[in-house]
């Protein structure tokens, strides 16, 4: 029988990876490769197989499986579509193209009859995009809540083992890991990209959030209406006297680990979707979660009646990507031969496309009620806390208790960060006495650190 034929458009980090996974495997063969940088250095290998225009690959009649990886939203695209009504089947990691277009791609998907494979574009090597597909076929999903980011996951978990290491040296301040140090040691091993934005601003696990929202709850999310906070953006970062306050014995002494969390919940009529730093219960119903470390992906899934599912895997690097997309080209192409073998046709093969039904706006989080500590870095002025209190009682966001890291000092008017807990409040509440908190003389830094309660 003839082979299952590919075509890849892009090879780069994760297209490399995937040409070598495929070249061994029986019934597949990788046709035509399609780059910008047609005279680029490449192997004999790909060179022999090269064309600078990748509708060659959309047109040619003898590739069933286009596998997209050119890394660029808007081309990977519309590749995406042009394939696709072309009736071939499609395999990409893509995140955003396939969050953003969702609608446009599953619709023109079941239109032709073909596949769309994207597991890829959600936990490197982790199955959550099948696991969720299936939990949602004999289940009602109710919530989510994950580590979708392993460049961001390695970055916290260093600065976590800087100041565990050395908790009660006298010197701690200068012997933390400030985030950018995290950040270019996450870039030197490869878990960080050259310009790592998406990353640390959160948008690359919003991406992953809207899919596995659009396959839990059968619609469509925009992207763009997900609240989203990263690591580190515009407005706040996280700080090393962070980790300090939640593992030495004087302060929260382990009790919670920080992490980048993408959240779904489906509290009232409309999910919740949110993307956020997170304090996770390391001994509480969710310490698996927490125990996810290093570049390391982890998501926690609860169903209605089949109740709650944990799954971890590799996140960042190319290799575990791959074999993601290395998996969705085996089992389309295990689809198509089938079709063959039974005289079916090419558009008659592959696993079920999700629904491209439209879907409704997430639920509004300002309303949600969340609890947490709030930090800032106060100089020590008379009667700042007093303007800090005063703050939160207008907004009616009632504290619990209040604690300065001495142990961390900035400059000759001695800023030292403090961390006030607070009870539960609506978030929206709580968002706007950190911008009364950013207005008041010499303030800065301000930051919601919300406990992780599903």
């Amino acid at each position: 029988m003839q082979p299952v034929g590919i075509g890849l458009i892009g090879i780069g980090n994760i297209g490399k990876e995937v040409f070598s996974y495929l070249r061994g495997v029986k019934d597949i063969r990788v046709l035509r490769i399609a780059r910008r940088r047609v005279n680029a250095p490449a192997p004999a290998a790909i060179k022999k197989l090269v064309t600078g225009r990748a509708q060659a690959l959309i047109d040619d009649p003898a590739i069933d499986i286009i596998v997209e990886s050119t890394g660029d939203a808007e081309r990977g695209a519309q590749y995406i579509l042009d394939a696709i009504d072309s009736g071939k089947h499609v395999v990409t990691a893509n995140k955003e193209a396939i969050a953003v277009r969702w609608r446009e791609i599953m619709a023109l998907a079941r239109k032709r009859g073909v596949s769309v494979g994207f597991e890829a574009t959600v936990g490197g090597g982790m199955p959550v995009v099948r696991t969720v597909q299936r939990h949602d076929a004999t289940d009602e999903v109710q919530n989510f809540a994950g580590i979708l980011n392993g460049t961001c996951n390695f970055i916290l978990g260093r600065m976590k083992e800087y100041i565990v290491r050395h908790m009660d040296d006298p010197q701690i301040q200068k012997r933390s890991l400030p985030l950018e140090d995290a950040l270019a040691e996450a870039q030197r091993l490869g878990y960080a990209e050259p310009d790592p934005t998406m990353d640390i601003n959160g948008f690359d696990t919003k991406f992953k959030v809207a899919i596995l929202a659009n396959l839990a709850f059968d619609g469509y999310f925009d992207p763009n209406a997900i609240y989203c906070e990263g690591i580190w953006d515009q407005d706040q970062r996280i700080l090393a006297s962070d980790f300090y306050f939640l593992h030495h014995q004087r302060y929260l002494g382990g009790k919670y680990a920080l992490k980048l969390v993408g959240v779904a919940d489906r509290a009232g009529s409309q999910p919740t979707l949110r993307v956020h730093p997170a304090l996770i219960e390391t001994a509480g119903p969710l310490a698996d979660l927490a125990a996810v470390d290093q570049n390391f992906n982890g998501i926690t899934l609860e169903g209605k009646r089949l109740g709650t599912q944990f799954i971890k895997g590799l996140g960042a690097g190319p290799k575990p990507t791959a074999i993601s997309v290395a998996s969705d080209v085996r089992e389309i192409a295990a689809a198509v031969l089938s079709s063959r073998g039974t005289g079916g046709t090419r558009a008659t093969a592959g696993p079920p496309v999700p629904s491209a039904r439209r879907g409704g706006a997430p639920g509004n989080f300002d309303r949600v009620k969340t609890r947490g500590f709030i930090r800032s870095v106060s100089p020590d002025v008379k009667g700042i806390f007093a303007k800090k209190l005063d703050i939160l009682a207008r907004h009616k966001v009632n504290v619990q208790s209040i604690v300065n890291i001495k142990e961390f000092v900035y400059g000759r008017d001695r800023y030292m960060p403090d961390y006030i807990e607070i009870d539960p409040a609506p978030d929206g509440a709580v968002r706007e006495v950190l911008k009364a908190f950013g207005h008041l003389r010499g303030v800065r830094d301000p930051m919601y650190f919300r406990i992780l309660e599903l």
